[in-house]
């Protein structure tokens, strides 16, 4: 379904499988200077690395994203979970209060799914249906850019992703 959307014959998207449950920001960076060792990359190809603030200490995202700053991989962190970018697609945030955005940024990735879930009837998290989101990615590109005040910041210090980096990366390229 989403070749038929944002076919780049330039662009190959490889996703990582892991052979284990950990996604730390530091096995995730293990498992891409793996792939890096593993396959010879052009210089012109990028290495990306999609996680999550919810769970990880900013200390520990820190010492990561410096890492990666060094390896030339680049950063699409969400804050506080994927699921925001996800959202993106159906809602723009400022059609919620104050109070639902913190709602979503205290309770993370569990209020956002009930949020996913209540405005298209399901989800599945393990397995989404892209059919619902591929064709508003461009309304999330742009409602996650809008969200991105401070872009020089290595991730958004409030509800926010950078995901739309890595799409832009994929459709523009």
């Amino acid at each position: 379904m989403s070749r038929d959307y944002f076919f780049n014959p330039r662009v190959h998207v490889e996703i990582l499988e892991r052979l284990t449950s950990s996604s730390s920001p530091e096995h995730v960076l293990e498992e891409l200077n793996k792939f890096k060792s593993k396959y010879k990359l052009n210089k012109d190809d990028e290495l990306w690395m999609a996680i999550d603030l919810d769970r990880w200490h900013q200390r520990n995202l820190s010492s990561v994203a410096t890492q990666c700053s060094q390896k030339g991989y680049y950063l699409a962190v969400s804050n506080p979970c994927f699921e925001v970018w996800l959202l993106l697609h159906l809602r723009d945030l400022s059609s919620y209060s104050v109070d639902q955005i913190e709602k979503f940024l205290q309770n993370s990735n569990r209020d956002l799914e009930i949020e996913i879930r209540n405005i298209l009837g399901s989800y599945n998290k393990s397995n989404p249906d892209t059919s619902k989101f591929l064709p508003h990615v461009h309304k999330a590109k742009k409602r996650a850019r809008r969200l991105d005040l401070n872009p020089e910041d290595r991730w958004p210090n409030s509800i926010g992703t950078r995901v739309y980096l890595l799409v832009e990366k994929i459709i523009y390229y």
